[in-house]
């Protein structure tokens, strides 16, 4: 690991000699992520970075994060002057701006579409991986709601299409589904150093019951009771919760039973995958095949006196870090891939109602 080249580029320069080192991505957030640090004696000329500076960061010349610097950190004593520059990738601009577009909806559009004419102003890439044919269904009418960021919109659309939205290393924004491509089998004695294994019963429930909207009941005109309005009921339980906890979710939408039933499964299903997450530090940077290691892939843990015998679990996040006291670290945060394969949900007359 000592012969890893950590460089960010600005302009025409390059900036080498970090000491401190951070990198994340995650599916579970839009934005790559990076902070790199160094100290200097103040004898030293400072490093001429500024927060809003275009740049890209390679580790061994593969592109981990394109997009910008957003924060400039310089702490300064009497001898030395510690620099830190923090940034995410070009799609940070979408978590943190407003959805802008003419009359604010489109007709007979796709998800693509409408994340290419909201990524435009930004100059950002849209790359659509999704292979289900309904997934690229255009929507009768979509609307922007007032106030709400690019990413809230189509994190919203996204949902409505059974979809995930995240970037990549590149800074385009990319649709896709829970990862398929399995990287490698994690043993100690081979690639990991420890595991952290973690399991809460916080977020999960006996008991999802999804009470499913319905326009049935009265004359017309008159207002629906509560009980006609949540009329379609479903209710699913998790096993290995032993106690009375029940979780209730009153659909936003008309919905049939199928589709209040799907909803209550993956409820389930993404509470379970929360509630049993595996940090792994691993002994590289690197996967076998010499690439860094991304999320969104599959790998098989197999440790089966803890319980994890071959067992496929989904990249998550992966944290890479360099620090002078503890050295090269890469942290993969696993969980089951079924939490993140998320139904879609059939559309309403107008916006395409969605469940949250």
């Amino acid at each position: 690991m000592t012969n890893n080249i950590i460089e960010l580029y600005v302009g025409n320069k390059i900036y080498t000699g970090w000491t401190d080192i951070t990198v994340i991505r995650s599916i579970e957030e839009l934005s790559g992520q990076f902070s790199l640090g160094l100290t200097r004696t103040r004898a030293d000329k400072d490093v001429p970075l500024k927060e809003g500076q275009s740049c890209r960061v390679e580790i061994n010349g593969q592109v981990v994060i394109s997009g910008y610097i957003d924060t400039m950190d310089r702490t300064i004593d009497a001898e030395n002057r510690t620099i830190i520059a923090e940034g995410r990738d070009k799609t940070g601009d979408l978590v943190d701006c407003a959805a802008r577009y003419q009359s604010g909806q489109w007709r007979n559009a796709t998800l693509e579409t409408i994340a290419r004419d909201l990524c435009q102003p930004f100059g950002i890439g849209v790359v659509w991986t999704v292979e289900a044919d309904d997934a690229a269904k255009p929507f009768r009418v979509w609307k922007l709601e007032p106030g709400e960021t690019v990413f809230e919109c189509l994190a919203r659309a996204a949902r409505h299409r059974g979809v995930m939205v995240n970037s990549n290393a590149s800074g385009d924004l990319v649709f896709t589904t829970a990862g398929t491509e399995r990287l490698e089998t994690l043993r100690f004695g081979e690639n990991i150093k420890f595991i952290n294994i973690r399991s809460s019963w916080t977020e999960r429930f006996s008991d999802y019951i999804v009470l499913g909207s319905s326009t049935a009941g009265g004359l017309w005109g008159d207002e629906q009771t509560a009980h006609q309005s949540t009329r379609v009921r479903v209710n699913i339980t998790d096993p290995e919760i032993s106690r009375y906890r029940p979780m209730v979710i009153v659909a936003d939408s008309n919905q049939r039973a199928d589709e209040s039933r799907a909803r209550a499964d993956w409820e389930r299903r993404r509470a379970m995958a929360h509630g049993q997450p595996v940090v792994v530090e691993v002994v590289d940077w690197f996967t076998r095949d010499k690439k860094l290691w991304m999320p969104n892939r599959l790998v098989v843990l197999d440790v089966p006196d803890e319980g994890y015998a071959e067992r496929e679990l989904l990249i998550v996040q992966m944290e890479l870090s360099l620090t002078n006291d503890g050295g090269t670290t890469t942290k993969l945060t696993l969980m089951p891939a079924a939490g993140f394969d998320e139904p879609a949900q059939r559309e309403t007359k107008t916006t395409g109602g969605l469940w949250y």
